[in-house]
């Protein structure tokens, strides 16, 4: 008898994450894209950033700027977005992260303004990705 599996739309991002993860070689334009939204996901994940999602959920930007989020950051960008999972995607998904958080919280941690613009396309991209119906369910927010 073989074995069944539920696949969840988070469990293929997180695949398409882990399969870019093993690339080697230099990324295209969708590749960063694609990393970017990894970076961001465990930026935002409590699992990961705790400091970070932290000042997301209380709507803190103050907290943006200091050295614990900056460095969060640095680890989710340099080495963690590799290890994103399913459950980090799902959960990231259901925090109502308000467009002028996400603003902030790019402004403040990445100066280089054509790498705030992938994330910017990133972003978009995910936001897409997690109101997208899955087995007909629409996800709608408040």
């Amino acid at each position: 008898m073989p074995i069944k599996y539920n696949l969840t739309k988070y469990d293929i991002l997180a695949e398409k994450f882990h399969d870019l993860a093993q690339k080697k070689g230099t990324l295209d334009k969708d590749e960063e894209i694609t990393k970017a939204g990894a970076t961001i996901i465990v930026s935002f994940s409590p699992a990961h950033s705790w400091q970070t999602s932290k000042a997301i959920i209380e709507g803190n930007i103050n907290a943006f700027n200091s050295s614990e989020v900056k460095n969060e950051y640095k680890l989710a960008s340099e080495k963690k977005w590799k290890l994103v999972r399913n459950t980090d995607i799902q959960e990231v998904s259901c925090i109502n992260i308000r467009d002028n958080l996400f603003s902030t919280w790019l402004l403040t941690n990445i100066p280089e303004k054509n790498t705030r613009e992938t994330y910017r396309k990133a972003w978009c991209v995910l936001k897409e990705q997690f109101n997208e119906e899955c087995d007909g369910i629409r996800v709608q927010r408040a």
